[in-house]
């Protein structure tokens, strides 16, 4: 590991006050779920990208309340991409956002971005596994004001592919491409003094890969736990998302793409990571590319290497402090 490398685990304690910004979303469930179990005061706001953000605040709602974390606050957020029309992924998340599941939680009213930023309420951990439509709105609110108030003090962003194949175009990452004018405005503009932004791209969660063994594990233990309907919700969805990956040629399993970088955002994993100066281009054939000049002054922290088993060991841990029959979260 060279010397502007980076190495996290376990480094600091969990963030109290955790905001996870989400496209709700096969893998954006399963960082929900483990959100609700392991952070004493989470709040979700919602952008649009695997569906709407009307419906991934609903399919949040859904996740939670199955998680008996019903008092969480979900906040719809902006309802399109700074610029491009908004796409959403039915072929990879289903008609309603979790695979074969299918919630009757009602869908909540629209939103907009600065509904979203101030229901984060000064986040200790900002977590965006969606487009990030909602943090280039509190970008430009700050105006390049150092440290400004309430700006999270530490941001992960799932997204982008370095030197390595995308999984949209050849290049480019799902939640980049769908939005990359706010990926490029949040990494241009982002505030004096506020610790840069980690970046969790494919290169690293492509590699946490779960299996329908594992998943089968984990059901049992919520079913004993008195979580059975949640033990569902997670069947049906991961049960579209097996076949679609199997469709595009990876085989029966899926990639768990947003569970790697929530717990990146809580040092809960090994990983490494190391300074850049990343660009991002925003339209043409080449539009959500993100390239990096690792010489350049940086302006964010690139995951380059984290411990996929680690992940589900941490998980598995997680499915003990649920609702139900468990303990109230450590604080």
């Amino acid at each position: 590991m060279g010397s502007n490398s980076e190495r996290g685990a376990a480094a600091r304690p969990n963030p109290l006050r955790v905001a996870a910004d989400v496209d709700t979303g096969i893998d954006d469930a399963l960082a929900l779920v483990y959100l609700a179990a392991v952070c004493p005061d989470l709040r979700v706001t919602t952008s649009a990208g695997n569906c709407s953000a009307v419906a991934a605040a609903r399919n949040s709602r859904a996740v939670l309340d199955l998680c008996h974390s019903f008092g969480t606050p979900i906040t719809p957020g902006a309802p399109r991409p700074l610029l491009h029309d908004l796409t959403t992924t039915p072929e990879t998340h289903g008609p309603d956002g979790l695979g074969y599941y299918r919630t009757t939680v009602a869908t909540p009213p629209a939103g907009c971005a600065a509904e979203a930023v101030a229901a984060w309420e000064s986040p200790e951990g900002l977590l965006v596994s969606g487009p990030a439509t909602n943090l280039a709105w509190a970008v430009q609110q700050a105006g390049g004001v150092p440290a400004p108030p309430g700006f999270p003090a530490r941001t992960v962003i799932m997204g982008g592919a370095f030197d390595y194949p995308g999984n949209t175009t050849a290049t480019a990452e799902w939640n980049v491409w769908v939005d990359p004018h706010s990926l490029d405005l949040t990494l241009r503009q982002w505030p004096a003094g506020v610790a840069l932004p980690l970046i969790c791209p494919l290169n690293v969660t492509e590699q946490v890969i779960l299996d329908p063994r594992r998943l089968g594990e984990w059901t049992e233990v919520l079913r004993a736990r008195g979580l059975a309907e949640l033990g569902t919700l997670l069947e049906e969805a991961l049960r579209f998302y097996f076949e679609f990956h199997e469709h595009v040629g990876v085989g029966y399993c899926a990639q768990i793409h947003d569970l790697a970088a929530a717990m990146v955002l809580l040092d809960a994993v090994e990983y490494e990571a190391k300074p850049g100066y990343v660009q991002v281009a925003v339209d043409g054939e080449r539009r959500g590319t993100t390239t990096v000049d690792w010489h350049a002054t940086p302006n964010a922290h690139i995951v380059t290497a984290l411990n996929p088993d680690g992940v589900f060991q941490q998980f598995q841990q997680a499915l003990d402090c649920l609702g139900g029959n468990a303990p109230s979260p450590r604080r």
